[in-house]
C-alpha cells in the first residue's frame, strides 16, 4: 500500500513538474540560446550596438511560437515607421530644441491615442512607434549627422534580434499556440456543461456568479496571434472564431437569466415553479457529463426544448399569475431558458463539427468572416493618460536642456517608455517600483562584469558569451516567473545598457554611474506622474461606465442592424476589460460594473431583436413599438429620480396598451408576440433600478 502511494506521488509530482516547471526550463533555455546567437550576429558583423539585439530577443520571447511571430512582427513594423520619423525630425529641427520637443510630443500623443485604442501585441507596436524616437534621436541629438546611420544600425540590430528569437522559438521545443486553443476551447466546453448541469448555479443566488467573461476576450487573443503559426487550418479557425461567438451569447443569456430569478429570490412558490421547467435541461447535461456521447447529448437537447414548452404552459396555468410585474417576469425568464437551451443546442453543433473536423462549417464562411469584435475606447480616458505622459516628457527634456546635463537625454526614454506602457496596467505606481527593484539588481550586478568578470577573464566571442550565460539565464527567469517579470525587466534595461559587451572593451565608472542615474531619474519622474496625476478612484470610473452604457442604449436603438449583438457583447466585455485594469477598482466596484454590463447587453439584446422584427411587418408596424424605444432611450438619458419613476410608469402603460394590439396576418401576429416577449425582458430588467448604470439622480 506504501509502496502504491509513493508511486502515485511520485507520479503526481513528475506530472506537476511537465506541466509547471519544465516549460519554465524550455522558456530559459530558448531566451538565452537567441539571446546569444543575436549577440554573435552582430558582434561578427561589427555592429555598433549588439546589445540591441540582446533586448530585443527578451522583449518578443514569448513561451509559444505564434506569441514570438506575432510581437515580432509588430515590433519591426513600429521600429521601421519610428526610425523613419526619427529621422525626419532631427533633419528638421536638430538646431530647434522646442520645435523638436513639441513634434516628439505629438507624435508620442498620436501613436498613444492608436494604441490605446487597440488591443494585443498591436497595441504595443504603437507604443513602440512613439517612443523609438527617443531611442535614435537622443543618442545622436548632439551630432544630427549621424541619425541616420544610427537608425538603420539600430534597425539592423532589431531584425536580428526578432529573427534570432522566431528562428530558436521554433526550432528549439516548439509551442504551438494552437495547441492551447484547443485546451481552451475544450475548457469552455466542459465548464459550460458542467455549471449549467447544476441548478444551483442558477437558482442559489448566495453561490458567487461563474466568471466565463474572461474566457472570451483570452480566446479571442489566442485566436488572432495563433493565426501567424502555419499549421492551422482554415476551418480550425472559422470554428474558434463561430464557438467563440457562440459562447459570449450563452454568456449573456446565463447572467441575464440569473439576475432576473434573483429579483424573485423570496418568492418561493414562483422559483419552485421554475425549477421544475429547468429541471429537464439540467439531467439532459448531467447524463452527458456520465457518458461523453455528443451526438447523444444533440439529440436529446432538441427534445428537451419541446419538454420545456409544454412545461411552461403547464406551469403557467398552475402559477395563475395576475400580477403585472409578476407576468413580465415569468415571460422573461421562461424565454430565456429557451433561449438558452437553443444557444447550447447550436453550441453543441459546432463544437462537435468542430471535435470531427466538420467542412459545414465553410457553408458559414462568410457569416464567421464578418463576425468582427469589437473594442471599447474612452477617449476622456485616453486624452488623460496621453496628458499625463506629455507633461512627464516635457518636463524631463525641459530639465535636460535647462542643466545641461551630458546623459540628460537617457533619462527621457525610460520616463516616457513607462509612462505610456503602464498607463494601462492595473497597479502602475507598483509595477514601477518592481522596476526600479530590477534596476536595483541590474545596478549590483552590471559593475562585477564591467570592472572585473570582462576586463580580467574574457578574451574572446566564446568567453564572453559564456560569462553572459548565467545572468542572461538568470534574466530570464525573472521576466517567466508570475509577477516578477517587471523585475526582470528592470534588470534587463540596466544590465543591457551599461554592461561592456563591445567588440572592444570601453567604459568608465563615471560613465557607468552617469547612465544609469539617468535611467533610474527617469523612472522616479514616471513613478510620480502616476502618483500626482491620478484619475482612476472608483466614483469617476464609475460615473465613465455608466456615461458609456448608457450611450451604448442610444446606439442600440439607432445604428445599423447587421451583427450587431456581436458588437455590442465583445465591445461590453472589452469594457470590462479596460476598466478593471485602468482603475484601481476595489471587488464591489468591479461587480457592480459587471452586473450593469451585463443588463445593458440583455436590454440591448431585445431592442436589436425588435428592431429587426419591427421591419418584417407585411403592413406598417405598430406605432407602440417606436413609442416604447424612444421612452426606454430616454429613461436613461433622465437624471432627476422622480421623472425616471414617471417615465417607467409611461412605458409600463404603454407595453400593456401594446398587449392588445391584434394583426390579421398571422405572421404579423407571431411578430407582435415576438416583440411583446423582448419588452417584456427589458421591462423586467428595468424596473430594479439598484441593477441599472443609471445617471447621477438629483433626488
Amino acid at each position: 500500500m506504501y509502496l502504491v502511494a509513493s508511486k502515485q506521488n511520485i507520479s503526481l509530482a513528475i506530472e506537476e513538474w511537465i506541466n509547471k516547471d519544465l516549460p519554465i526550463f524550455k522558456y530559459i533555455i530558448k531566451s538565452t540560446i537567441a539571446a546569444l546567437l543575436a549577440l554573435c550576429i552582430c558582434m561578427y558583423f561589427n555592429l555598433a550596438m549588439p546589445q540591441t539585439s540582446v533586448f530585443t530577443v527578451f522583449i518578443v520571447m514569448q513561451p509559444f511560437s505564434g506569441l514570438v511571430f506575432s510581437k515580432s512582427y509588430y515590433r519591426f513594423v513600429g521600429t521601421v515607421i519610428g526610425t523613419i520619423m526619427a529621422i525626419i525630425l532631427v533633419g528638421a529641427f536638430a538646431q530647434d530644441r522646442v520645435s523638436f520637443t513639441l513634434f516628439f510630443a505629438l507624435w508620442v500623443g498620436l501613436c498613444s491615442v492608436i494604441s490605446f485604442m487597440s488591443r494585443n501585441f498591436m497595441s504595443y507596436g504603437f507604443v513602440l512607434t512613439g517612443y523609438t524616437i527617443a531611442l535614435v534621436a537622443m543618442p545622436t541629438i548632439e551630432n544630427p549627422l549621424n541619425v541616420f546611420t544610427y537608425g538603420i544600425d539600430r534597425l539592423s540590430e532589431v531584425v536580428i534580434g526578432l529573427l534570432c528569437a522566431s528562428f530558436v522559438s521554433e526550432i528549439l521545443f516548439p509551442q504551438k499556440l494552437s495547441n492551447t486553443l484547443l485546451k481552451g476551447e475544450q475548457n469552455k466546453f466542459s465548464l459550460l456543461i458542467t455549471s449549467l448541469s447544476k441548478s444551483e448555479n442558477l437558482f442559489d443566488f448566495e453561490n458567487e456568479n461563474i466568471n466565463y467573461a474572461r474566457d472570451i476576450l483570452g480566446s479571442d487573443a489566442l485566436r488572432v496571434n495563433s493565426s501567424f503559426e502555419t499549421n492551422m487550418k482554415k476551418t480550425d479557425k472559422l470554428y474558434y472564431k463561430r464557438l467563440n461567438s457562440q459562447f459570449m451569447h450563452i454568456n449573456t443569456t446565463f447572467f441575464s437569466l440569473r439576475n432576473t430569478l434573483n429579483n424573485n429570490k423570496d418568492n418561493s412558490e414562483f422559483i419552485d415553479s421554475l425549477k421544475r421547467i429547468y429541471i429537464d435541461f439540467e439531467k439532459c447535461l448531467s447524463n452527458y457529463s456520465n457518458s461523453n456521447n455528443l451526438p447523444a447529448l444533440i439529440n436529446e437537447l432538441k427534445k428537451v426544448k419541446d419538454i420545456t414548452k409544454m412545461k411552461i404552459e403547464e406551469e403557467k396555468k398552475s402559477l395563475d399569475l395576475d400580477d403585472f410585474d409578476l407576468i413580465h417576469d415569468f415571460n422573461t425568464i421562461t424565454s430565456l431558458f429557451l433561449r438558452l437551451e437553443s444557444e447550447i443546442y447550436d453550441y453543441c453543433n459546432t463544437y462537435y463539427g468542430f471535435t470531427t473536423n466538420s467542412d459545414k462549417i465553410k457553408r458559414l464562411e462568410k457569416f464567421a468572416e464578418n463576425l468582427k469584435f469589437s473594442t471599447y475606447s474612452d477617449n476622456v480616458l485616453i486624452s488623460l493618460m496621453i496628458l499625463r505622459a506629455s507633461i512627464t516628457l516635457i518636463i524631463v527634456i525641459t530639465i535636460w536642456i535647462i542643466s545641461g546635463w551630458e546623459y540628460g537625454s537617457l533619462a527621457v526614454l525610460p520616463a516616457v517608455a513607462n509612462t505610456l506602457l503602464l498607463s494601462t496596467a492595473p497597479n502602475p505606481v507598483g509595477a514601477t517600483k518592481n522596476f526600479l527593484k530590477g534596476a536595483a539588481v541590474g545596478f549590483i550586478i552590471t559593475p562585477i562584469y564591467n570592472f572585473y568578470i570582462i576586463p580580467m577573464y574574457v578574451s574572446d566571442l566564446f568567453t564572453l558569451c559564456l560569462f553572459l550565460t548565467p545572468v542572461l539565464a538568470g534574466i530570464s527567469l525573472f521576466m517567466i516567473l508570475p509577477g516578477k517579470n517587471l523585475i526582470g525587466f528592470g534588470f534587463l534595461l540596466i544590465f543591457i545598457t551599461t554592461c561592456a559587451i563591445h567588440t572592444q572593451y570601453s567604459i568608465s565608472f563615471d560613465t557607468f554611474m552617469d547612465m544609469n542615474i539617468a535611467t533610474v531619474v527617469g523612472l522616479l519622474f514616471s513613478g510620480l506622474s502616476f502618483i500626482l496625476i491620478n484619475f482612476t478612484s472608483n466614483i469617476w470610473i464609475e460615473s465613465r461606465v455608466k456615461k458609456a452604457l448608457s450611450k451604448q442604449i442610444e446606439i442600440t436603438t439607432k445604428d445599423k442592424l447587421a451583427l450587431q449583438r456581436v458588437r455590442l457583447e465583445s465591445a461590453s466585455f472589452d469594457l470590462i476589460q479596460r476598466y478593471s485594469a485602468i482603475g484601481r477598482l476595489d471587488n464591489k466596484s468591479n461587480n457592480k460594473i459587471f452586473r450593469w454590463v451585463l443588463l445593458i447587453l440583455e436590454i440591448g439584446k431585445a431592442i436589436i431583436n425588435i428592431r429587426k422584427n419591427a421591419t418584417l411587418f407585411t403592413k406598417s408596424k405598430p406605432p407602440e413599438i417606436n413609442k416604447i424605444l424612444i421612452l426606454i432611450r430616454k429613461y436613461f438619458d433622465l437624471k432627476d429620480k422622480n421623472n425616471k419613476e414617471e417615465q417607467m410608469e409611461k412605458i409600463r402603460e404603454v407595453i400593456n396598451e401594446f398587449e392588445h394590439v391584434h394583426l390579421r396576418s398571422a405572421n404579423d401576429q407571431k411578430l407582435l408576440k415576438d416583440i411583446y416577449l423582448d419588452f417584456s425582458i427589458i421591462y423586467s430588467l428595468m424596473k430594479r433600478k439598484e441593477f441599472l448604470p443609471i445617471k447621477g439622480e438629483t433626488i
